[in-house]
């Protein structure tokens, strides 16, 4: 891959993947809108108005990106409240019902801010699996409760729920979790009921909670599936641990046994919940980029891998060996017969990275990974795609980001780091033509449709780096990864 950028590899440009930021506090930007979802946007911006009474003003072009409000100036913030929450979860569910029903899949939600801005959601025009009805009806299954992301929640929230989808959140915290429910309440919340489930212990915290939680999760989508609710987003929607978003989709079934998860623990561990036979073949996935196994332990009966140095807070040669361990161990599940669902954020402590969760399949898969990896504040790195593909994202990067590239490296294996101008990882930095983020968040999408035309697909989004700034107020220094397959 050599500097400067050529002409494109394919024949042309198809349709963006769309893209939609939830940012900070109570905006919305939408990148690469076709005019059926800017049509769709006015409708939902007319309901949300209408539901939650207060007047934001019309959808605004901005620089080529859509700009719209959604209830006060605190919808997606943290410290939000109950009514606000509400209708950030009902705003999230309503649009990905809409996107459904126009016919786009939701790809991945991924991470593209250090700080401000919340989940981007990727979505593509294509068919739902199956050929289920084209009315979406989806719900949502929320952590709530303590507040903030240092100290977890304390409940799970229900929106758009339904007496059996009640009786099986329960039958999956009786299964997986063995702290119990202190309490349950059905509430009302800017127009929208809703069922409390309030926990003894805490969601996604430390040690035995963290665990349980996990296997909670697994148990739950199993419970979902069995109802045919099939999981279908994982999201940042205020800075807190991810809502889970499902889909009814009658094509669909799954039990609680078909799922098992792989987490990146502290700074230097893989941890195998529900799979530790797979701990053997998983050894020598790890060692394949670079990285050596310090010890094997037994952590609340899961197993994990503990290796030298610290994979998940590192820099260069260590970072990159970090990212394609994740490639490598993903193309093992795959050999075994487990696919990746979903990327989830279980809580936002700066040591807690991604859950990706696995599905059973009936047979092995020969898939091949590669690698997007995002990071510093103006770097990306295509690791381990073909030559010709990685090229072709590339050049779609030189073509579609106006603010343009400073400067490429070339790096072991024929990987490639691109240096962009402006700092498009920060949600923050504005400039005269609306904000490199969002242009970025746009040239990916491109980069994205790219790919696909060379059969490589957008797999899953993942929290990798516990990058920190440093001083009073924290935050992290690097964004989401992203993990494209090719099913060889």
């Amino acid at each position: 891959m050599g500097n400067g950028a050529s002409e494109l590899h394919v024949a042309s440009i198809p349709d963006a993947y769309v893209a939609v930021s939830i940012c900070s506090f109570s905006k919305i930007r939408v990148m690469n809108a076709t005019p059926d979802v800017k049509d769709m946007l006015i409708r939902l911006d007319q309901e949300i108005t209408s539901k939650c009474g207060i007047s934001r003003g019309p959808l605004i072009d901005y620089y080529g990106t859509l700009k719209m409000k959604v209830g006060d100036k605190f919808t997606f913030y943290q410290y939000n409240g109950k009514n606000r929450a509400t209708i950030g979860k009902y705003f999230a569910l309503r649009l990905l019902e809409e996107m459904h029903n126009l016919g786009y899949n939701l790809l991945i939600s991924s991470d593209l801010a250090r700080q401000a801005d919340n989940a981007t959601w990727y979505f593509a025009k294509g068919k739902g699996p199956g050929g289920y009805q084209s009315t979406a009806k989806i719900c949502c299954i929320a952590p709530g409760g303590a507040g903030h992301s240092r100290a977890g929640n304390n409940k799970l929230v229900l929106l758009h729920h339904d007496e059996n989808i009640k009786q099986a959140v329960m039958l999956a915290l009786g299964d997986a979790w063995p702290n119990g429910v202190s309490s349950t309440k059905d509430v009302v919340a800017s127009g929208e009921h809703l069922h409390e489930i309030h926990l003894n212990g805490i969601w996604g915290w430390t040690h035995k909670d963290g665990i349980n939680t996990r296997r909670t999760i697994c148990n739950l989508v199993g419970r979902m599936g069995g109802l045919n609710w099939r999981l279908l987003a994982s999201s940042n929607l205020k800075g807190t641990a991810d809502s889970y978003f499902f889909i009814y989709d009658p094509t669909y079934t799954a039990h609680p046994d078909d799922f098992c998860m792989l987490t990146l623990a502290k700074l230097d561990r893989f941890r195998l919940i529900n799979c530790n036979h797979l701990l053997e073949p998983l050894q020598s996935a790890i060692t394949s980029v670079g990285l050596s196994i310090q010890e094997k332990l037994d952590y609340y009966g899961c197993h994990e891998i503990k290796v030298h140095g610290t994979p998940w807070r590192s820099s260069d040669n260590e970072a990159i060996a970090a990212r394609r361990s994740i490639s490598r161990t993903m193309e093992v599940f795959g050999q075994h017969g487990y696919t990746p669902l979903y990327a989830i954020d279980i809580s936002r402590r700066l040591t807690d990275k991604t859950s990706i969760l696995f599905r059973k399949n009936p047979r092995a898969t020969n898939c091949k990974y590669a690698c997007l990896s995002l990071t510093s504040v103006d770097r990306l790195r295509l690791l381990d795609f073909p030559i010709d593909v990685g090229v072709a994202m590339r050049d779609a990067l030189y073509k579609f980001y106006p603010m343009g590239v400073r400067n490429e490296v070339q790096l072991p294996d024929s990987n490639l780091e691109i240096n962009v101008n402006d700092w498009p990882w920060i949600a923050r930095i504005r400039s005269s033509k609306g904000g490199a983020q969002y242009h970025m968040r746009a040239a990916l999408g491109k980069m994205m449709a790219i790919a696909a035309q060379y059969s490589w697909y957008v797999s899953i989004s993942a929290d990798v780096s516990a990058k920190i700034s440093g001083g009073k107020h924290k935050h992290p220094l690097d964004v989401h990864s992203i993990y494209f397959v090719k099913i060889q």
